[in-house]
C-alpha cells in the first residue's frame, strides 16, 4: 500500500519486529517456569505474581499490587474517496502503576501512562491516581484522577472493551481523555447501580491545572432487571452529563450530553446498545448517535462481535472518525460503520487477541469524504 504519510520504511519495519518478539516473549513466559506440582494454571501463576504483599492481620497495609497494561497493535486502513491507505504497528498502550489496601478501607491506585512508540520522555502523564474509601454498605468515595465514564464505551475500560478501541459515540459525545481530578461517589442497592460525581474540565498531566479551567457533573443511575425466561442478565442505565461553558475548557464543548446504555445476556447471546445525544456549546453543535452490539460466545475463549454505529451532527464538520481512520479522512456532519470483529481470549480479559475488519462511510454536506475497509489485530495484556 502507499502510505498517505511520509514514514520511515526503516522504522516502521523495525517497530512491527521488536512488538512481536516482546509478545512472544511475554505468551512464552507464560507457559515456563513454573511448578509441576501447583494446582494452578500457568496464567494463574504468573498473574498472582503481581501482589507484592498480601497480609489480611495488617491494618496498616493488608495489600499491595502492581497494576497496569500492555497493548499492541497492526492496522491497515484505506480510503476509497482519494485512494489514500495506511498501514502500520505500534504500542497502543503502556500503563504502570500500584494499588495498595490501607487502614482497613482505603484504597491509594495510581498508574503513569508510558510512551513506547516514542520514548523520550517514557513518561507522559498520570492516569488513575486516587484514594478511595468504601463504606460497610457498599458506598464508594473517590478523590483524585479518575475516569469519568458516560456512553456505552465510555463507561467502558480499555481492558474490557470487546472492540479494539472505543467506538465513534464515545469519540464525539465523550471525552477522549478518560481521567479527570474531581471527586465521585458510587455503590449499589439492591437492583440499582449509582454514581455521581463532579470533574475539572483540564486534560493536564497531572494535578497543577485541575480547577483552573470549568468544571462538569456526571450522574449515573442502572437498573439491574431480575432474571426472567427471556433473559439471563439484563440492565438499563441512564447517563447524565453537564459542563459549565468556560471557553478555555481543555474538554470537548459539549454543554451537556445523555445516553442510554442496554446490555442484555440470553446464554451465549450478548447484547450492547448506546443512544446517545450531546447539546453543543460555542462553535460545535448538537450531535446524536446509535451503536447496536451483539456478540456470541462460541467458546468459553472464542467470541464473535458485530457493530454498527451512526452518529450525524447539526452543523458541518462536527462528526470524526477514530483513530487509525483520523490520518486518512477529514471531517463530517454525519458517519456509520459497520464493524466485524473476532476475539480470543487467551485467560479472560487479561490476555486476549483481537481482530477486526470495519467499513465507513462519512458525508459532509452531501459530499462523501471517506469510505473505506480496514483491518486492525491488537494484543491486549493487563494485570
Amino acid at each position: 500500500m502507499v502510505g498517505s504519510k511520509n514514514m520511515n520504511p526503516t522504522k516502521t519495519m523495525r517497530r512491527p519486529v521488536k512488538t512481536a518478539v516482546a509478545l512472544l516473549s511475554f505468551l512464552a513466559l507464560c507457559g515456563t517456569g513454573f511448578s509441576q506440582n501447583s494446582e494452578e494454571s500457568p496464567y494463574d501463576e504468573f498473574w498472582n505474581k503481581v501482589v507484592i504483599y498480601e497480609n489480611a492481620e495488617n491494618e496498616t497495609m493488608s495489600k499491595f499490587a502492581i497494576t497496569g497494561r500492555l497493548q499492541a497493535d497492526y492496522h491497515s486502513f484505506e480510503n476509497d474517496v482519494d485512494g489514500s491507505s495506511d498501514d502500520d504497528s505500534q504500542w497502543r498502550r503502556l500503563r504502570f502503576g500500584f494499588k495498595a489496601s490501607l487502614l482497613g478501607g482505603i484504597t491509594l491506585h495510581s498508574e503513569a501512562n508510558m510512551n513506547l512508540n516514542r520514548p523520550e520522555p517514557l513518561y507522559r502523564n498520570l492516569t488513575d491516581t486516587y484514594l478511595s474509601w468504601s463504606t460497610d454498605s457498599g458506598m464508594k468515595f473517590k478523590v483524585g484522577k479518575q475516569s469519568a465514564p458516560f456512553t456505552l464505551h465510555g463507561s467502558t475500560s480499555s481492558k474490557k472493551l470487546y472492540t479494539l478501541e472505543r467506538g465513534k459515540i464515545a469519540r464525539n459525545i465523550w471525552f477522549p481523555n478518560e481521567y479527570f481530578t474531581g471527586a465521585s461517589i458510587s455503590g449499589s442497592r439492591e437492583n440499582w447501580d449509582y454514581l455521581a460525581g463532579i470533574y475539572s474540565s483540564d486534560e493536564g498531566p497531572e494535578f497543577d491545572e485541575a480547577f483552573d479551567y470549568g468544571t462538569f457533573g456526571l450522574l449515573s443511575l442502572a437498573y439491574n432487571f431480575e432474571e426472567s425466561d427471556s433473559f439471563d442478565e439484563s440492565l438499563v442505565r441512564f447517563d447524565f452529563m453537564v459542563q459549565e461553558e468556560d471557553p478555555l475548557n481543555q474538554t470537548p464543548d459539549h454543554k451537556n450530553a445523555f445516553s442510554i446504555v442496554t446490555k442484555l445476556k440470553k446464554g451465549k447471546l450478548n447484547f450492547w446498545g448506546d443512544l446517545s445525544f450531546s447539546s453543543g456549546y460555542g462553535s460545535q453543535s448538537d450531535v446524536w448517535g446509535i451503536q447496536l452490539m451483539p456478540f456470541y460466545d462460541f467458546t468459553d475463549q472464542l467470541q464473535g462481535v458485530f457493530s454498527y454505529t451512526h452518529v450525524e451532527s447539526e452543523d458541518s464538520q462536527d462528526v470524526d472518525v477514530t483513530r487509525y481512520e483520523r490520518d486518512l479522512a477529514g471531517r463530517g456532519d454525519q458517519m456509520q460503520e459497520y464493524f466485524v470483529g473476532i476475539n480470543y481470549f487467551f485467560y479472560g480479559h487479561k490476555l486476549k487477541w483481537q481482530n477486526a475488519i470495519q467499513y465507513t462511510e462519512m458525508d459532509n454536506l452531501g459530499t462523501h469524504e471517506y469510505e473505506g475497509w480496514g483491518y486492525t489485530s491488537g494484543l491486549r495484556i493487563s494485570w
